[in-house]
């Protein structure tokens, strides 16, 4: 009797620990182009690192541009090596775009054909995995898009991406409108990384923001101005929710009410005064923390 013997099954081969880039990453679209944000989190084994993953390109034209030039904002979550080689194949072809229209179907097929490319070097089940968010600017327009693995969509809002995905996308439901202007949209990407970085694992760091305008100047928001975005955010996060409960109780009287009311209204001026302030001290000075 001939016994088979089962062949010794094979090892798995060793793989470095995964780099997990950006865990939150978000675009807006506002009356005059496009903002995008992300944190600089990534998570290599049990070790987590900073490191700046919102790209903007022609890096030489940031806050130089003209209308007609073409700018290209990118971030995302997921393999952190296989992003950095996306964006980097993205601009390679992308720039050679004649028109907006085209640009922004050069960058589509860069990412396409960067999957398709990846997707053949590697056994199944085993392919990089990303989720990015992008802008294009050029000809005074500018377009939103988001790219899971191979699938380009056009976002014509906004779009959130990582592990905050959820956190994000609950909050600018209920705060993004249509025809936002820039200043908002910016204060809306600060406060939403804020958030995320607050209560969701995986998320912290910088918090990056960066405009793509159509009328030009397209560049990073410098670190100081994101900072105290943030700051005033949480503050007025804070008075909102006492509000909040204030309004909706009852049973407190309409004196308590009205003064509650207006210690917040009070208070509110008095943060946008000191706001204000900051930010003329800090401009005035020249400073540049970036």
């Amino acid at each position: 009797m001939i016994r088979l013997q089962k062949p010794p099954s094979a090892k798995p081969s060793w793989r470095p620990p995964e780099r997990r880039a950006v865990t939150i990453a978000a675009g807006y679209v506002f009356n005059g182009g496009v903002i995008l944000c992300a944190d600089t989190q990534e998570t290599v084994g049990l070790s987590k690192t900073k490191r700046p993953k919102l790209v903007i390109e022609p890096r030489e034209l940031e806050g130089k541009d003209s209308p007609e030039d073409l700018m290209l904002a990118m971030a995302g979550a997921g393999d952190g090596p296989y992003i950095d080689k996306l964006v980097e194949r993205v601009w390679k072809k992308a720039k050679a775009a004649q028109g907006f229209e085209e640009a922004c179907a050069l960058v589509e097929t860069s990412i396409q054909e960067t999957y398709e490319y990846y997707l053949g070097l590697f056994h199944p089940g085993q392919m990089p995995y990303s989720d990015v968010v992008y802008g294009v600017k050029m000809e005074g327009r500018s377009k939103l898009f988001r790219a899971t693995g191979p699938i380009v969509n056009e976002t014509p809002d906004y779009c959130s991406v990582g592990n905050g995905y959820y956190l994000a996308e609950f909050i600018t439901d209920r705060v993004y409108r249509k025809r936002i202007s820039g200043p908002q949209a910016i204060i809306l990407a600060a406060y939403v990384l804020f958030q995320c970085k607050e209560h969701v694992d995986g998320c912290g760091g910088e918090s990056h923001i960066a405009g793509l305008y159509n009328a030009g100047a397209s560049g990073r928001i410098k670190h100081w101005d994101v900072h105290l975005i943030s700051s005033q955010a949480e503050r007025v996060d804070l008075m909102i929710s006492e509000l909040l409960l204030t309004a909706s109780d009852f049973t407190v009287g309409e004196v308590e009410f009205s003064e509650v009311l207006q210690f917040i209204v009070d208070e509110l001026k008095q943060l946008r005064a000191e706001g204000r302030q900051t930010k003329h001290k800090r401009r005035s000075a020249g400073r540049q923390d970036e």
